[in-house]
C-alpha cells in the first residue's frame, strides 16, 4: 500500500515537472502544428462535414498526411474541460497539459513494471525516486512529453508496451506495438523487432501468440485509422502512416531535410538528452556497481567484478539495436529515438540508486574522504544530478525565447487591442513563414479583432499593401503608410562562458499609421518609437 502511494506521489512531481515546461514554453513549432492545429480545429468547428470546410489541413496539409487519431482522442478529454478553460490561448495549454498526463502515466507504468522486476522490495521506493529525480532533472523527456508531436504519441503506447513486456504479458504488448506502428510511428517497427525477437529467442514469449495478436491488432489499427483518417482526409482508404513509411524509406525523401553521420545518435543526441546518466548507462548492466573501492580490491581479477546481469543485459539490448538500426538512415533527429530514452533512464538509475542509497541510508557508514565506504561514487552522482539540472534550465531558458513567432503574435494582439482595419472591419494580419513555424498556432488568433493571413509568394513590399500588420523577418520591409511597430527577439545561441542565453532581433512587426496611432494612445509602444513618429 505505501509503494502504491508513493508510485503517486512520483506521477504527481513529474507531471509537475512536465506541467512548469509547458507554462514556460507554451507554445508549438511547425514538427507539432498539424496535431496542433488538429486539434484546435475539432473543438472549434466540430467532426461535422460543414465543419472540415474550415480545417487548416486542407489549406496546409505538409509533406506528408499525419493522422487524425491523436488529435481526436485528446479533443476528447478536452472537450468537457471547454466549460472552464474559456480562452483559445488557455486552451492551447490545456491540451498539452493533457497530453503531459497521458505522457506521464504511460511513464509511471513503465516504471512501476520495471523497478517491481529489477528492485528489492525493500529498495523498490528508493529506486523508483531515484528514476523520477533523474527524469526530472533532464531536459529533453519532460520537455516533450507535453508536446503534441506523432513521436509524443508513439511514445505514451511504446512504454505501455515495454510495461507489458517486463511483466512477459505478450498479448498486451504486442497490440500495443501494433497500435504504435500502424497509427502513429511506422519506424517504430525498429523497436518492436528487437524487443519481441529477445523474447521469443529466450522463450518469454510463444510465436504462436505473437503472430496472432500481432495479426489481428494489425489489422484492426489499419482499419480504424483507414476508417478516421479518410473521413477527415476526404480522400478514399487514406492511410496516413504507410505514406509516411513510403516517403521516408523507399523514396527516401527524409534526406532532403539534413543528414547526419551514423554515429550522431550516440555521440550527440544521447549524450545530450540524457545528460549525466549517459555514462552511467553501459555500468548498470553489471550484477554489482563498478566503485572504486572494487576495483582496487580486485584490480588482478578485474573478471569478477565485471560480471554481467542477463536481466539488466536483456533491456538494454533492445534499445540499444533500436538506436543502432536507426542510425543507419541518414535524416536523424532526436525524436525520432524517444521510444528508447526511458529505458537508457531506467538503467542508469539502477547504477546511480546503488551509488547514493548504500551511503545516505546505512547509519554504520560514516562519510569520509576514504574510498572504500562509497564516498567518492557518493559525491560524483550527486554532482551528476546537479550539473544535469544546472544544463536543463539553462537549455530551458533557451527554448522559452525559441517561440517568438508566438510571443510576437500574443505581442501584437497586446499592443494594438481591438483596432479597425483599413476596410472599416476587422484589422489583418499577415503572419510571416519565420513567425508561422516558430509558435504562431489557430489557438493563439483572435478571431474578435483580426483576420489573419499566411498568403505565400509575395516578392515585392507593395504586395503587402493590403494588410494592416505584418510580421516579418525582413528587418529592411519598407512600405509607404507603414512604419516598424516592435522587434520580438529570439535566442540566437547560449554563451557558456557567461552561462547567459543571448537574444537577437528574430521578428519585425510593422504595422499601418493609423494602427500604430492607436497603440500609442494605449501606451503600448515604447517612448522611443513613440518620438520617431
Amino acid at each position: 500500500m505505501e509503494a502504491m502511494v508513493y508510485d503517486v506521489v512520483l506521477d504527481l512531481v513529474t507531471f509537475w515537472v512536465v506541467c512548469l515546461h509547458a507554462v514556460m514554453c507554451p507554445y508549438t513549432k511547425v514538427e507539432e502544428s498539424f496535431n496542433t492545429q488538429a486539434v484546435h480545429d475539432i473543438l472549434a468547428f466540430g467532426i461535422t462535414p460543414d465543419g472540415l470546410e474550415e480545417y487548416d489541413h486542407f489549406s496546409f496539409p505538409g509533406v506528408v498526411p499525419r493522422t487524425f487519431v491523436g488529435p481526436l482522442s485528446l479533443s476528447l478529454v478536452m472537450k468537457p474541460l471547454q466549460l472552464i478553460w474559456f480562452s483559445d490561448q488557455y486552451q492551447l495549454l490545456l491540451m498539452r497539459i493533457v497530453l503531459g498526463g497521458m505522457s506521464v502515466f504511460c511513464l509511471g507504468r513503465f516504471r512501476r513494471s520495471f523497478f517491481s522486476k529489477l528492485a528489492p522490495p525493500e529498495k523498490y521506493i528508493q529506486w523508483s525516486s531515484v528514476f523520477t529525480a533523474l527524469t526530472c532533472v533532464q531536459f529533453h523527456i519532460p520537455f516533450y512529453l507535453s508536446r503534441p508531436l506523432a513521436n509524443t504519441f508513439a511514445l505514451c503506447l511504446t512504454n505501455l508496451a515495454l510495461a507489458e513486456w517486463m511483466r512477459d504479458r505478450s498479448g498486451t504488448c504486442v497490440t500495443l506495438l501494433a497500435v504504435t506502428c500502424a497509427i502513429f510511428r511506422a519506424d517504430c517497427l525498429l523497436f518492436a523487432g528487437p524487443l519481441l525477437l529477445i523474447k521469443l529467442v529466450f522463450g518469454r514469449f510463444s510465436w504462436g501468440n505473437v503472430i496472432f495478436w500481432g495479426i489481428i491488432s494489425s489489422i484492426l489499427s489499419v482499419c480504424v485509422t483507414v476508417f478516421i483518417d479518410s473521413y477527415f482526409w476526404n480522400e478514399f482508404l487514406m492511410w496516413p502512416e504507410f505514406q509516411v513509411l513510403w516517403y521516408n524509406t523507399v523514396l527516401n525523401k527524409s534526406s532532403n531535410w539534413g543528414t547526419e553521420p551514423f554515429h550522431w545518435y550516440f555521440t550527440s543526441a544521447l549524450p545530450r538528452s540524457l545528460l549525466g546518466a549517459y555514462l552511467l548507462v553501459p555500468l548498470s548492466v553489471f550484477q554489482n556497481p563498478i566503485t572504486v573501492n572494487r576495483i582496487l580490491r580486485n584490480f588482478s581479477r578485474i573478471r569478477n567484478i565485471l560480471q554481467v546481469d542477463p536481466r539488466k543485459l536483456m533491456i538494454l539490448f533492445p534499445a540499444l539495436v533500436f538506436v543502432g538500426l536507426y542510425s543507419i538512415l541518414p535524416h536523424k533527429e532526436l525524436r525520432f529515438i524517444f521510444p528508447a530514452l526511458p529505458v537508457f533512464n531506467a538503467l542508469a538509475s539502477l547504477t546511480l540508486s546503488e551509488y547514493i542509497f548504500p551511503i545516505s541510508s546505512t547509519h554504520k557508514r560514516k562519510i569520509n574522504s576514504d574510498p572504500s565506504n562509497g564516498y567518492i561514487e557518493y559525491i560524483l552522482s550527486l554532482l551528476a544530478l546537479l550539473l544535469t539540472l544546472g544544463i536543463t534550465i539553462l537549455i530551458s531558458q533557451a527554448s522559452a525565447n525559441n517561440y517568438f513567432g508566438g510571443t510576437a503574435l500574443a505581442k501584437t494582439h497586446d499592443v494594438f487591442g481591438c483596432p479597425n482595419g483599413s476596410r472599416g472591419g476587422k484589422a489583418l494580419i499577415h503572419i510571416g513563414n519565420l513567425a508561422a513555424i516558430s509558435g504562431v498556432s489557430r489557438f493563439s488568433e483572435n478571431n474578435e479583432c483580426y483576420e489573419y493571413s499566411k498568403e505565400e509568394g509575395l516578392t515585392k513590399h507593395s504586395d503587402y499593401g493590403k494588410f494592416d500588420i505584418i510580421l516579418s523577418e525582413d528587418a529592411n520591409f519598407s512600405l509607404r503608410g507603414f512604419r516598424l511597430a516592435f522587434v520580438e527577439t529570439g535566442f540566437s545561441r547560449i554563451d557558456f562562458r557567461s552561462l547567459k542565453v543571448l537574444l537577437e532581433p528574430k521578428v519585425y512587426v510593422y504595422a499601418r499609421l493609423s494602427i500604430l496611432h492607436v497603440a500609442h494612445l494605449r501606451g503600448k509602444l515604447s517612448q522611443k518609437l513613440h518620438e520617431d513618429y
